[in-house]
């Protein structure tokens, strides 16, 4: 693959620049001050790329002098290819602000209001609408007050305008505010402020926008117009004919929004030796853009059409804690971090599905919908008094629950499985040791509730009939007449007859939590009586690893690798060593 599928001749070439004034007004009030920015940046890719796909071949065994034999299993071309590809860019941005800074005794100010616009041209767009310039438009200002380094407030706003949106629903606007509470610095804390100097209190609520619509829809308020492929007039041959229709119809969106909320808790020992913080979040975004899931296919739109439809929340929390300590020429310190986010779809305009557990509303965004696994028929008494199932069907074949009783396996009987591939936990912890010249340090990386999806030619033997289909090393851990164990790894295996074995289900679901040792470092400094004599300032021995241990009940390829048949590129394990010398 190397030397013989061709070669690529690639140039890139940019320019950023970026041009700024400010000056102070004192002359209107102390502490106001203005600024004004302009940037211009060009970027440009090309390549070329002269390619072929050789002649490949399977071994399919050898003959009776022990010679290697060969079948061809693709006609490779004879001659390369010739592929360009450029990407073009130009970006203008110019903002304007006033700045305020001022302080009065023990009150604290500060104050700005931006404008700023952009104007970004894709110089190699493949279609009219994408060569026409992306524009962008906004005000937004910030307030900031604080008395006595005590009590804190912040105000911020955002009036942003798209020009993906009809004129009058083109802007909107996206306020927030912070407050925060430094309760060490009150009277009252008295001597805790020795033991314990920082103790606050934080909670912002803001809006947020988003004007990107999916699929990169442009200018959304205007209908397109595209080619079909041809009406039909009568019966026979030579009855289709072109013709053009409503492509995208245009809607009256508007900007999705994201309501945030954040409470959080920050605390600070003495010489910093214990850091903690703690935050409980939620968002609420509404008005997500999604394309109409209740327009009925007799209408005819060629698409259905976008609205400002979904509704999805966000909870969790979020945490991290630091101890340090230090006795003598001994050193330590412990670290950690949590966070836990689970989203729930509110709406997302489908239409009512015919079962409750078909209904998308109420499960996490990314939800996987399969077959619940009951086990392995046994006999083909327990197939023929049970609910038909997909394919042929024998003993050592996967049984599924036929979950709306009508006697048959179909769609109509998937049900929420697993969590997804997203884990709804993630956390991580470290330990550094010092003692006199030698360190070690540690840190550890882990992830809870998600799960791996086994699916692809890549672990399903026969998969597709007798020509695809590999096998993991573990094919003989099966079911088989002699062998019929319902904990097996493999049901039975079949010639590639449709069968049910391989349908999304509870069997292929793996648990894919783990902890790994992301990282580990030692090093040891050399003493300066030895060093010294050689000339040397100084000398360190060094150790360091990566991705070194891994638990997880997941053992078939790199947990970190997700859903599939595990034919992704791995995560590394690195060993180092080495030594620094300064002279």
């Amino acid at each position: 693959m190397l030397t013989q599928t061709g070669y690529a001749n690639q140039w890139r070439n940019q320019l950023f620049s970026n041009l700024r004034a400010t000056h102070d007004l004192p002359f209107i009030t102390k502490g106001l001050s203005a600024t004004a920015m302009f940037s211009f940046d060009v970027y440009n890719y090309t390549s070329m790329r002269r390619t072929k796909r050789p002649d490949a071949f399977l071994a399919t065994g050898r003959d009776e002098n022990g010679e290697m034999q060969y079948e061809q299993t693709y006609v490779g071309e004879r001659f390369l290819s010739f592929n360009r590809n450029s990407i073009g860019e130009r970006t203008m941005y110019v903002e304007a602000a006033l700045n305020y800074n001022r302080s009065f005794s023990k009150h604290n100010t500060t104050g700005m209001l931006l404008f700023n616009k952009s104007d970004r041209l894709d110089a190699q767009a493949s279609n009219f609408i994408n060569s026409l310039p992306y524009r962008y438009l906004g005000l937004s200002g910030r307030a900031t007050y604080n008395y006595d380094s005590r009590y804190f407030a912040e105000f911020n706003f955002g009036y942003n305008g798209s020009e993906n949106f009809a004129p009058e629903s083109r802007f909107g606007f996206f306020p927030s505010v912070g407050l925060a509470w430094v309760i060490s610095e009150e009277s009252f804390f008295g001597n805790l402020k020795d033991h314990l100097p920082l103790a606050k209190i934080r909670f912002s609520h803001g809006k947020v926008g988003n004007s990107n619509i999916e699929g990169d829809r442009r200018f959304a308020y205007i209908s397109t117009v595209e080619g079909t492929t041809g009406y039909e007039f009568g019966k026979g041959r030579n009855n289709a004919f072109p013709g053009y229709n409503i492509g995208e119809y245009g809607v009256n969106v508007t900007w999705e929004t994201a309501i945030k909320t954040n409470l959080g808790i920050d605390l600070q020992t003495r010489n910093n030796a214990l850091v903690f913080q703690f935050d409980v979040f939620k968002e609420h975004r509404e008005g997500i853009f999604l394309r109409r899931g209740n327009v009925p296919g007799y209408v005819g739109l060629q698409k259905a059409p976008y609205g400002n439809l979904g509704i999805i929340e966000n909870k969790g929390f979020d945490g991290s804690l630091t101890y340090s300590k230090k006795i003598g020429d001994f050193s330590f310190q412990v670290l950690g971090n949590l966070t836990y986010n689970r989203n729930n779809i509110i709406e997302n305009d489908q239409p009512d599905p015919l079962y409750p557990w078909l209904d998308q509303r109420g499960h996490k965004v990314g939800q996987r919908w399969g077959l619940n696994a009951l086990g392995l028929f046994e006999s083909e008494d327990e197939i023929a008094n049970g609910p038909l199932h997909p394919g042929l069907v024998k003993p050592g074949d996967i049984r599924f629950q036929d979950v709306n009783g009508d006697g048959k396996i179909d769609d109509f009987d998937k049900i929420p499985i697993g969590y997804g591939t997203i884990p709804e936990l993630v956390y991580g912890f470290g330990l550094s040791v010092s003692y006199g010249n030698f360190s070690v340090s540690s840190l550890f990386q882990g992830v809870g509730n998600v799960d791996i999806l086994m699916n692809g030619e890549g672990m399903m033997p026969f998969s597709v009939s007798m020509s695809r289909g590999n096998l993991l090393g573990n094919i003989e851990d099966r079911w088989t007449i002699d062998n019929p164990r319902q904990d097996v790894f493999y049901p039975r295996l079949s010639d590639g007859s449709p069968n049910g074995n391989y349908n999304t289900s509870t069997w292929w679901l793996k648990n894919g939590r783990y902890l790994r040792l992301k990282d580990l470092q030692a090093s040891y400094k050399l003493p300066e009586r030895i060093i010294k004599p050689i000339g040397l300032t100084g000398a360190s021995i060094f150790f360091s690893g990566y991705n070194l241990v891994t638990w997880s009940p997941f053992r078939f390829w790199d947990v970190e690798l997700g859903d599939g048949r595990g034919t992704r590129y791995p995560n590394l394990k690195t060993y180092s060593v080495g030594v620094n010398v300064n002279f």
